[in-house]
C-alpha cells in the first residue's frame, strides 16, 4: 500500500475530529463517558501542541498521528485510523515512522492506550510497549527502540 504523509492544516479540523470520534467514541464512553462539547474542546487544544500528520492512500485521507516531542521523551498522542481502513498496515507504518523519530532522536516513546481497547493493547505489547502505569482505564505505556533487536525497529 503507499502511503503519503502530511502536515495536518486547518482544514482539516472537521475531518480530524469526525475521525478521531468514529475511531475512539466506544473506548472513551466506556472509560469515562462521552461529553461532545468537552471532547471537542479536548481535541482542538491537543491539536495545539506538538505535530499531526495525515496519512493518505491514493489521495484519500486514511487515518492521523499525532505527536509531542518533549525534553525528555516522544508522547504519541494519537493514532487514528479510519475504520474501514485498519487492519492494512496503515497503523503501523505510521508507528514505525514514530519509532523511528523516537530512535533518532533516543529519545523513548511514550503513549497512553484505553484498558478497554484490547486490540491496541495487545498490538504495543507485541512491538515491544512495555506497560509503566495502569489506572484501570487507562494504561500508559513506554519503548525505547535503540535498546530492541535491530529486526523489530
Amino acid at each position: 500500500m503507499n502511503l503519503d504523509f502530511r502536515q495536518a492544516v486547518s482544514g482539516d479540523s472537521e475531518w480530524l475530529f469526525d475521525t478521531y470520534q468514529r475511531t475512539m467514541r466506544g473506548f472513551v464512553t466506556s472509560a469515562c463517558g462521552w461529553d461532545e462539547d468537552l471532547q471537542q474542546a479536548g481535541f482542538a487544544k491537543s491539536l495545539r501542541q506538538g505535530s499531526c500528520q495525515v496519512v493518505t492512500c491514493e489521495g484519500n485521507r486514511c487515518g492521523f498521528v499525532h505527536w509531542e516531542v518533549e525534553p525528555d521523551l516522544v508522547w504519541l498522542r494519537m493514532l487514528c485510523i479510519v475504520p474501514s481502513m485498519q487492519h492494512k498496515s496503515i497503523g503501523s507504518e505510521a508507528l514505525a515512522r514514530l519509532m523511528s523519530l523516537s530512535s533518532s532522536l533516543r529519545k523513548p516513546l511514550y503513549l497512553n492506550v484505553f484498558v478497554c481497547n484490547r486490540v491496541a493493547y495487545e498490538w504495543y505489547r507485541r512491538l515491544g510497549f512495555v506497560e509503566i502505569d495502569n489506572d484501570g482505564k487507562v494504561s500508559t505505556l513506554t519503548l525505547a527502540p535503540w535498546l530492541l533487536p535491530a529486526q523489530m525497529e
